[in-house]
């Protein structure tokens, strides 16, 4: 039977430690002597493990102050994607429709909250988006901004990063979208915070499944196009 390379083995017993003693995002590790030592392996395996682990977004280094335990994050997932996704013709549909389930699936649980200062939020949010339309500037960031506004109230720190996770790819991947003709996405983004201003979590999903319906719309359009 075959067994692990070394720096693997240390990964997984720096892991194990990690969560044996408890650590918690910015909590430093110990001095590389010290964990090295710990661990049962040799510095130089600790070394490889703690780089990879890095990569993966476990732990961060910190200049001239050691290793620290890191936040929880998709970003590494997303830097480790192959650049060939993006011309997989199906890809872009993949993950709008993971994205849409996710954020349909939410509508109920954000009409249940009251959350009046967040969905203000959006809702300036949503007029910024109609300014930016009718100056012919993109509404990228802002439409970023919404999506992750809309679900801060349920406090959850997975659905965040998931939210971040679909957007990043969403956006890598569907850069090259057409506008619509006749603009109005910032007007969609506002029925989603009308429905919800009301606790109406049947019409928040109507407005949500409007909102995609017209990026797929304008998604098959690029796809004919290319």
């Amino acid at each position: 039977m075959s067994r692990k390379p070394i720096f693997r083995e240390a990964q997984v017993r720096l892991r194990d430690f990690i969560r044996a003693e408890g650590l918690t995002p910015g909590d430093r590790l110990p001095p590389e002597a010290t964990l090295a030592s710990e661990l049962g392996v040799s510095r130089m395996s600790l070394r490889e493990a703690t780089r990879s682990l890095q990569t993966l977004g476990v732990i961060e280094a910190r200049h001239g102050n050691g290793l620290y335990v890191s936040e929880f994050s998709f970003r590494p997932v997303v830097e480790q994607l192959p650049y060939g996704l993006a011309s997989h013709g199906l890809a872009l549909a993949d993950v709008l429709t993971a994205r849409e389930a996710m954020e349909v699936g939410l509508m109920p649980a954000v009409a249940r909250l009251d959350v009046r200062d967040d969905l203000e939020t959006c809702a300036e949010l949503a007029r910024e988006m109609t300014a930016l339309e009718h100056a012919g500037g993109s509404i990228v960031d802002v439409d970023r901004r919404f999506h992750l506004q809309l679900y801060k109230g349920l406090g959850n720190a997975l659905v965040d990063n998931l939210i971040e996770l679909f957007w990043e790819l969403f956006v890598r991947l569907g850069d090259a979208l057409p506008d619509p003709a006749d603009g109005g996405r910032g007007a969609r983004h506002l029925a989603i915070v009308t429905a919800l201003r009301a606790g109406d979590a049947e019409a928040g999903i109507e407005a949500m499944r409007e909102h995609f319906d017209d990026v797929r719309a304008r998604a098959a359009t690029l796809r004919a196009e290319g």
